[in-house]
């Protein structure tokens, strides 16, 4: 396959990936199942076209439990001044990402 054909195809993985982010995040009150599943449809989806996430699509669901976080609800964030960190701990499987921040 040629380089053109590769790019159509990893930018509409890439479309497909921020459809399902939307639609997990917004289904996850009403149906939480439902929600997990478009996220593992998503994680799988990166694994076999190779393609990076953003930061902000990084941060916004759980690598082990296919949760998507929400502030409050599904994620605890705080934040450790002293060493300019911010810690995100998912609620459902206790994952923590700790990210530095200037």
């Amino acid at each position: 396959m040629d380089k053109r054909g590769k790019k159509v195809i990893k930018g509409a993985v890439k479309e497909r990936i921020a459809v399902l982010l939307t639609e997990a995040h917004a289904s996850y009150s009403a149906h939480p199942e439902r929600s997990r599943r478009y996220l593992q449809l998503l994680w799988k989806l990166v694994e076999k076209y190779k393609v990076c996430l953003t930061k902000e699509q990084k941060l916004s669901f759980c690598k082990k439990c296919f949760v998507p976080w929400i502030p409050g609800k599904t994620v605890k964030v705080s934040f450790e001044p002293r060493n300019s960190i911010v810690q995100y701990e998912c609620k459902e499987c206790g994952h923590k990402k700790r990210l530095k921040y200037k």
